[in-house]
């Protein structure tokens, strides 16, 4: 039983890193699309699920913490991107269809 409170600890640490990451973002929105500020909170929502899982009886487990840091990886190398919680430019207007 040791080693599953391990795991939850682990992916608790992991999922509080995913929300503030995300909390942080949406904070820093102010005219982003509305499908990323949907998606940041989505994010948000199921770090929270995921990270307090074993509270309705569901142990994490090697996968979880595969997916959770996967999810925590990918917020970290975009984050130079949000550099000086300055929305991105991809993410306040829709793309261009072609420069001539």
């Amino acid at each position: 039983m040791n080693h599953l409170y391990l795991f939850a600890f682990a992916n608790l640490c992991i999922c509080l890193a995913i929300a503030f990451i995300s909390l942080c973002r949406l904070n820093a929105m102010k005219n982003a699309l509305f499908r990323v500020r949907l998606e940041y909170a989505g994010y948000l929502a199921a770090a929270a699920a995921f990270g307090l899982q074993p509270m309705y009886g569901r142990w994490p487990w090697w996968e979880s913490i595969a997916l959770s840091g996967a999810l925590l990886l990918g917020l970290l190398a975009s984050g130079r991107a949000w550099a000086g919680d300055i929305t991105p430019a991809v993410a306040t207007d829709h793309a261009p269809l072609g420069e001539s």
